[in-house]
């Protein structure tokens, strides 16, 4: 974790001092909605907070590591009929993923506009009572207006999994959550 913030520092300080371009940096928020928590019946929503710093590819290509904020709140109840337990539980908990971000543009949008797909990809450790744990990807597709001196709004729609197992588990409840994402951001380029 340590080696990873010394890095991110690098790349910011990097692209500050040399006047680069070959750098990008992602600040983006959103929201979650879920559709299908396997085994369970309910799913979550909830809010996300992103930061991405990555390298550039000359606006072909973005390769770059990320790290989020990420809430899941709502209702569940077991899918099986014959259990004896067929209670509603509240659940609420958050994850905190660090990740791989993607980015390909596959289109020109006028003169300042493109479109492209993305992947993330990563894991959300075990911080505490309040954070959950588990596997993450995302997957869809961005929008990116670019404004003067390497200022861009970025939007986005994407599928998102993410894995919430619980650091107490009291009845062995790993999620397999599954959400749609909307996002909007601002990148630095």
């Amino acid at each position: 974790m340590r080696k990873l913030l010394l890095w991110v520092v690098g790349m910011v300080l990097l692209g500050q001092v040399n006047g680069q371009t070959s750098v990008y940096t992602l600040i983006q928020a959103g929201g979650n909605l879920g559709f299908a928590n396997e085994g369970y019946k309910g799913a979550f929503k909830g809010y996300t907070m992103h930061f991405v710093l990555g390298k550039n590819y000359y606006d072909r290509a973005f390769l770059g590591v990320g790290v989020g904020n990420e809430s899941f709140d709502g209702k569940y109840k077991t899918n099986d009929p014959y259990a004896e337990d067929q209670k509603e539980y509240a659940y609420s908990k958050r994850v905190l993923p660090i990740y791989i971000d993607g980015r390909l543009p596959i289109g020109i949008v006028g003169q300042y506009s493109s479109i492209g797909i993305y992947a993330n990809g990563g894991y959300a450790p075990d911080l505490g009572a309040s954070y959950d744990r588990g596997f993450m990807f995302k997957g869809g597709f961005y929008y990116l207006y670019n404004l003067k001196s390497g200022l861009g709004i970025n939007a986005s729609a994407a599928y998102g999994y993410q894995q919430l197992t619980e650091k107490k588990i009291i009845d062995n409840r790993d999620f397999q959550h599954q959400h749609f994402n909307i996002s909007v951001g601002i990148m630095f380029k």
